[in-house]
């Protein structure tokens, strides 16, 4: 549904002049879904809320009324989603997520020289507990990690880091 929704907003300049209200840095289509569904949640009613699987009494609705009810709920409440907008964060699941956890281990393997055993509570999908394929810069031109040219490193990162086990 949200590729739906996105192809149809990035084409209507009044959702677009909402959207446009993020924060600097935001990623703006998560942080305008977010704030519509966190209205419905806190109870807004709309026939939007029979678009989503989570909210939908029965079978959740067809694609085909979703962007026009998508679009009168943002009109309807466009001031309190520009609220939202201007003052909320979002969190993504994003590699960059990561980037404590590579010298953390590092520094771990180094200390007690056996494999790592990684479990993941949260709600990331298990994404974190990929780190090792990752590659990482923190500021200079070094990379860590998985690059393109990762011959080199993965191997040595296997040789270093025997994964036992990945669990979520």
């Amino acid at each position: 549904m949200y590729e739906h929704l996105a192809m149809n907003i990035a084409q209507d300049d009044a959702l677009l002049e909402i959207a446009s209200n993020a924060g600097p840095g935001q990623p703006i289509p998560n942080l305008l879904f977010g704030a519509v569904q966190n209205l419905l949640l806190k109870g807004k009613e709309h026939g939007l809320r029979e678009h989503y699987p989570s909210m939908a009494v029965g079978i959740p609705s067809g694609l085909e009324q979703a962007f026009p009810q998508f679009k009168e709920f943002c009109m309807v409440n466009k001031n309190e989603l520009i609220s939202l907008l201007q003052t909320k964060l979002v969190q993504t699941n994003e590699v960059r997520r990561c980037s404590y956890l590579y010298p953390s281990f590092c520094f771990i393997y180094e200390k007690v020289q056996k494999p790592l055993s990684l479990i993941e509570i949260g709600t990331s999908s298990g994404l974190l507990l990929l780190w090792d394929k990752y590659s990482y810069s923190y500021g200079s031109d070094e990379r860590y990690g998985e690059t393109v040219h990762c011959c080199l490193q993965k191997a040595l990162l296997v040789f270093l880091f025997r994964i036992a086990q990945r669990r979520h």
